[in-house]
């Protein structure tokens, strides 16, 4: 077999002159017919202010006013204000767990799953204007956010929905009014618009050795900081990574090498440990989760893992202390042991890719570390094959899908597989790592997305999360006007 070219797993992809240019234009008229501007999952608010709440428990002479709440992918559904003293009934209906918190309040219910409920009591909590949220991990930034304003008991209270739940008025011209579509069309056409946006910081970038050892030992250095992370273009967040990387750099080495991952801790307060997940040949002392196998890893000090690369590998590297923020925080990072193009027999690789998903912490959903509009565009020619490297370092799972081209899933785990099989959609579950190869054949600009479209679109109609675009290039004409375009 020939020994195909690949780029690096994290090499910047060069936009051909012109495919920039085109980029936003083609990515609008195609997300206009996949993600149009229409009717929310979650249907109409039921708003139902209530008399007394059956065994209420609140203080006071008559009992408590009823106010129902519906929790859904991703919003909230009642009235814009609510009498004081009044005992929220919160409902789950949506397909996932959902909570609902008030902000700065100790207000909140427990994490619901579908179909369950509960009461939120708001007696003491003085009339004002609040803001409340689902406190799920990513569900802010998808949308699962508003505010509500408490007035005095007595006073009329308005029915109308409140933000991030806007669609419970009844219109005789349809779901929403016309105002409303032309808002969330405006917000749709202004985030495609921004595509590809620029902003500070890229991860995946590839780590050459810090040395090589008499003994031909390569030695990796990690240095664990805070980072300001710009996640989208304006929105810069206070994140953890790895020599400044979110996500950190991607480390490969070949079948048979030794190799030390050095990690020294820089972060203010919090120790930290690395845990390679995946990664094969390796001394129980060296799996990095603290106080365990070892002891943290406390600012300033420095620990080196050993490994050996006795069999294939793609591989997780992350945080396993505070491991609950510090990775989706950023603390993350990928291992590739030996060339998957000659381990799974694919001939003419020319490009191989890393992409990482999340979903929580204060990088939420994003590809890479960045979030639509400043996800990555990848630009190819027809007849090449793409290798990608999926890992999921959320907490939910992710199914990939890449339109109108052919894909082969060639090895799970890092494990090559005896017969790779063909897909459209793959799902992605957290700690899983996939391997891919697309073979590209038609020309156009290609939208690549996590198909569970809340994951992708704001209830405010703006494109945000994880999404991007594969742009090819007809090899003959310079061409991305075919395929389905």
């Amino acid at each position: 077999m020939s020994s195909p070219t690949s780029h690096a797993p994290d090499e910047q992809v060069t936009v051909r002159t012109g495919t920039v240019l085109a980029v936003a234009v083609a990515v609008v008229a195609l997300l206009l017919a996949i993600f149009a501007v229409g009717r929310s999952l979650s249907g109409p608010a039921g708003v139902a202010v209530d008399g007394a709440a059956a065994g209420s428990d609140a203080p006071g002479d008559a009992a408590a006013t009823s106010v129902e709440v519906s929790l859904s992918e991703f919003t909230i559904d009642a009235g814009s204000e609510i009498p004081s003293g009044a005992v929220l009934q919160v409902a789950n209906d949506g397909a996932a767990p959902h909570n609902l918190a008030i902000r700065g309040t100790d207000l909140t219910t427990p994490v619901l799953d579908p179909g369950d409920g509960a009461t939120l009591d708001l007696q003491g909590l003085a009339p004002g204007t609040y803001e409340w949220w689902c406190e799920v991990a990513g569900h802010e930034a998808a949308g699962m956010t508003g505010t509500v304003e408490v007035v005095t008991a007595g006073e009329d209270v308005a029915t109308a929905p409140a933000a991030g739940g806007d669609h419970g008025e009844d219109h005789d011209d349809g779901y929403m009014t016309k105002e409303q579509a032309d808002e969330m069309e405006a917000a749709m056409m202004a985030s495609l618009a921004a595509f590809p946006a620029e902003t500070e910081g890229q991860g995946n970038q590839l780590l050459e050795p810090t040395e090589v050892r008499e003994d031909g030992t390569k030695v990796f250095d990690l240095v664990v900081d805070e980072v300001a992370w710009e996640v989208e273009p304006g929105k810069v967040v206070p994140a953890m990574g790895y020599n400044g990387q979110i996500p950190g750099p991607t480390i490969k080495v070949d079948l048979g090498d030794t190799y030390v991952v050095r990690v020294t801790n820089e972060l203010d307060n919090e120790a930290t440990s690395l845990h390679p997940h995946g990664v094969n040949g390796h001394a129980v002392q060296f799996d990095g989760v603290a106080p365990i196998t070892q002891d943290p890893i406390r600012n300033g000090e420095t620990f080196e893992h050993v490994f050996e690369a006795t069999e294939p590998s793609v591989a997780m590297y992350h945080s396993h202390h505070h491991s609950s923020h510090q990775v989706p925080d950023g603390l993350v990072g990928t291992i590739i042991v030996g060339d998957y193009a000659e381990l799974t027999e694919q001939e003419g690789v020319t490009q191989e890719h890393v992409m990482v998903l999340n979903d929580a912490g204060v990088i939420g959903f994003s590809l890479d570390g960045k979030s639509f509009p400043a996800t990555q565009p990848y630009t190819a020619t027809t007849g090449e094959k793409v290798m990608v490297h999926y890992l999921n370092e959320g907490v939910m799972s992710h199914p990939m899908h890449l339109h109108g081209q052919t894909g082969w899933v060639v090895a799970k785990d890092g494990f090559p597989l005896p017969a790779p099989y063909r897909f459209d959609t793959l799902n992605v579950a957290p700690g899983e790592r996939y391997t891919v190869v697309y073979d590209l054949q038609e020309p156009g600009t290609w939208i690549w997305h996590c198909h569970i479209l809340s994951h992708v679109k704001r209830t405010d109609g703006s494109m945000f999360g994880m999404l991007t675009a594969m742009i090819v290039e007809d090899a003959d004409t310079g061409s991305t006007t075919g395929g389905d375009m």
